[in-house]
């Protein structure tokens, strides 16, 4: 028996682009349900779309204060829509604390 992957689209049977890291019944995928339950999820989110939110929240650049509570209407959003939202931080540079200038680190935050 063949496990149907991400590359079926609209195949009856194939899986979600997600759902091979967690529904697979291999050592990989066990791996992923394991680290994920450790982190506090259960069963029910495993079963649900995995969305990532980037947020460049930082204390150190006042520009991007506001997105901590932003990221979080939108986690609250994907909550209320049957999503999973996980969060992760990106480089943010500010003006502030950066000498002489932030635009030296500019080709680091496009990476």
């Amino acid at each position: 028996m063949t496990i149907p992957t991400a590359s079926t689209p609209g195949q009856p049977g194939a899986l979600r682009r997600g759902e091979k890291w967690f529904e697979t019944p291999d050592v990989a995928s066990f791996i992923h349900r394991a680290f994920t339950k450790a982190m506090g999820y259960d069963d029910d989110d495993l079963k649900r779309p995995v969305i990532g939110i980037c947020n460049t929240f930082s204390e150190l650049n006042h520009c991007n204060h506001n997105l901590r509570a932003l990221a979080e209407a939108v986690k609250r959003g994907v909550l209320q829509e049957g999503g999973l939202p996980l969060e992760f931080p990106t480089i943010s540079i500010g003006e502030v604390f950066v000498s002489p200038t932030s635009m030296f680190f500019r080709n680091l935050a496009a990476m």
